[in-house]
C-alpha cells in the first residue's frame, strides 16, 4: 500500500520527468504519511535508475522531505547552457562540475532557509523566465502555471498542457493496476 501511494505521489507530481519530457521536477513528502521514505527511495531508485532516473532528499524538516526526481544525462547537458552557467556563478555554484556537485549546492542553499531563486535552472524552467523572476521579486509576469512566465507566455501554455496530459496519464494507468517501472519501460520503447 506504502510503495503504491509513493508512486502516485510521484506520478501527480514528477510525471514531466519521470517520462523525459522535462529534466526534473520537486515533490514535498509528508513523513508522516509514508515514514518509510528513505526506505522507499532506496528501492525506487534501484528500480529508475536504469531509466536515468535519480530521486534525492535536497531538504528536510521534521515533518517532510523535499525530493528531486531528475534525469541526470538531461539535467548534465542542460547544466551545460552558458545563460545558465552565468546565472549558478552568479549563485555560488562556483567549484560545482558535475550534476552531484550541483545538486549538493543546490540543497545546501535550501538547507540554509533561504528559498534560492535559480532552483529554476534546475526545474528546467526558461532562463529568461528564471531571470524575469529574479529581477522581478516574483512579480509583474505575463502568466503563471507550472511556472511564473516573463516571456513567451503562448509557448509556456503549449508545455504547461503537455505536463498536464503526461500526469492525467500515468495517473490514469497507476489507477488501471500497473506500475511506475511498466509505464517507463513502455514509454522508453516506444519514444
Amino acid at each position: 500500500m506504502t510503495s503504491m501511494r509513493f508512486e502516485n505521489i510521484l506520478a501527480t507530481f514528477c510525471s514531466p520527468a519521470l517520462m523525459g519530457k522535462k529534466v526534473s521536477n520537486l515533490v514535498s513528502v509528508s513523513k508522516k504519511e509514508l515514514p518509510e521514505i528513505s526506505i522507499l527511495l532506496d528501492i525506487y531508485n534501484d528500480k529508475l535508475n536504469r531509466y536515468d532516473i535519480n530521486i534525492k532528499t535536497i531538504c528536510e524538516c521534521g515533518e517532510r522531505v523535499l525530493l528531486f526526481v531528475y534525469r541526470e544525462e538531461l539535467l548534465k547537458e542542460h547544466l551545460k547552457n552558458e545563460d545558465i552557467k552565468e546565472i549558478l556563478l552568479e549563485y555560488g555554484y562556483l567549484k560545482a562540475d558535475t550534476v552531484d556537485e550541483h545538486i549538493d549546492i543546490l540543497s545546501s542553499r535550501m538547507q540554509m532557509r533561504q528559498f534560492p531563486h535559480e532552483i529554476g535552472v534546475f526545474l528546467g524552467y526558461p532562463v529568461s523566465d528564471v531571470q524575469g523572476f529574479i529581477e522581478n521579486d516574483g512579480r509583474n509576469y505575463e502568466y503563471c502555471g507550472y511556472w511564473k512566465v516573463y516571456k513567451d507566455a503562448h509557448r509556456a501554455k503549449k508545455t504547461f498542457t503537455m505536463y498536464d496530459n503526461i500526469r492525467s496519464f500515468m495517473v490514469a494507468e497507476l489507477d488501471c493496476g500497473r506500475n511506475l517501472d511498466n509505464i517507463i519501460s513502455q514509454f522508453q520503447n516506444i519514444a
